[in-house]
């Protein structure tokens, strides 16, 4: 399937439908599960924006009475007649009668100590206005939004405390392979570290989602059956290794016989190309590919978009960009390719020319965006615009 094509997969793919309540200073991140409404008047009365004298612009031309100050806080009744004013601070009452501020910086007095307005000051100087921002009843943040700590600001200026959010998928993580030791083990000459899980663990909790690790699956029908069957409880399982067409992986076969269907079994870009995705109800199983550099980018291509579009994301998709490509690079034009690479100041230069091996980690280690290529795209020219994905 062609990379398009599984982002537009993603875009199919339904939100859970549970949600969870938060204290809301844990719910940044977090995706709202119903509208909120305003039930506070935000400003909730008239107040100064600074620190001045808060007058009638009817008078700005006459010498003003000076009748005290106001503090913020201050909760008592204040009121000017003609030619009168109040000291105000920032964030104050505004007192009945008055309309406009004169900042202090602008202040200036006559021989009797009355304020003299300069004659440019505008009408409603200084002056916010009850509801101006919000209005009570209005709908403050609307189900779907994403809890900014902007967003979170909001809501606290309105006394929630606890919100009601999306629940999280629930995600479980497994290894494939009788030939992978755990890095906290030991390993012989022929065997390799498991690399594998914790590069999918990490790409997850870089983009706000926790997992479960849940141990190596031996290349075995019978042992592999029962341990998706026990992890069934999980909304998503992701498994690396198994993906391709050699004799002992099973795990197409399990999960057929489980009654998993394919969305997708196979990605059209190198590396990534072994690579499947299967769905039961609202449950989603990825088998990734054993080799390091596939698994990874195969985690930022389908599992990381599919995974924010079931959390409820609206913005799930990569986070992309336009650069200049430097250099030279000669593509297959059979397939899509995945060039990896850097960017700085808007221009992209490929790792070591794009030479590597799926098995590879390094090369991935250096690069921090995407570019992946049209099918039947043969080259990427000198200072050619391209669309490039950022992975780290």
């Amino acid at each position: 399937m062609r990379v398009d094509e599984i982002f537009e997969f993603a875009r199919n793919l339904k939100p859970l439908n549970s949600s969870e309540i938060l204290p809301l200073n844990l719910a940044v991140g977090r995706v709202l599960f119903e509208d909120i409404i305003a039930t506070k008047s935000l400003p909730a009365f008239d107040n100064s924006a600074l620190d001045g004298y808060a007058f009638a612009y009817n008078d700005i031309a006459n010498p003003l009475k000076i009748k005290g100050i106001i503090l913020a806080g201050d909760k008592n009744s204040y009121e000017i007649n003609k030619n009168e004013c109040y000291k105000i601070m920032t964030g104050a009452a505004f007192p009945k009668g008055s309309d406009s501020v004169v900042m202090i910086e602008n202040e200036s007095f006559d021989e009797n100590g009355n304020l003299i307005v300069p004659q440019d000051t505008p009408k409603n100087n200084a002056r916010k206005i009850k509801g101006e921002e919000i209005k009570s009843g209005e709908l403050l943040l609307a189900k779907g939004a994403m809890l900014t700590p902007a967003n979170i600001m909001l809501l606290a200026a309105q006394g929630v405390s606890y919100i009601k959010v999306l629940r999280e998928p629930r995600i479980a993580i497994f290894s494939s392979g009788d030939e992978i030791n755990e890095p906290w083990g030991e390993c012989d000459e022929l065997s390799i570290y498991n690399a594998n899980a914790l590069g999918i663990i990490s790409a997850l909790s870089q983009n706000g989602f926790k997992s479960e690790y849940k141990g190596i699956l031996k290349d075995e029908f019978s042992s592999i059956k029962e341990a998706i069957n026990n992890s069934l409880d999980y909304d998503i399982i992701i498994t690396s290794g198994g993906a391709s067409k050699g004799e002992a992986d099973y795990m197409s076969e399990v999960l057929n016989s489980l009654d998993f269907k394919p969305l997708f079994s196979s990605i059209d870009a190198r590396p990534a190309k072994p690579t499947k995705c299967y769905k039961k109800d609202n449950k989603l199983i990825f088998v990734l590919p054993g080799n390091p550099m596939s698994c990874l980018l195969a985690t930022y291509i389908a599992v990381i978009p599919y995974i924010k579009r079931v959390a409820g994301w609206s913005n799930y998709m990569l986070e992309s960009q336009i650069a200049k490509f430097k250099g030279n690079l000669k593509l297959k034009a059979s397939r899509a390719n995945i060039v990896i690479g850097q960017a700085n100041n808007g221009e992209f230069r490929a790792t070591n020319n794009n030479i590597y091996s799926p098995s590879m980690i390094k090369p991935i280690s250096l690069s921090n965006f995407i570019y992946i290529s049209d099918i039947g795209q043969s080259e990427i020219c000198d200072n050619q615009e391209i669309k490039i994905y950022k992975i780290s």
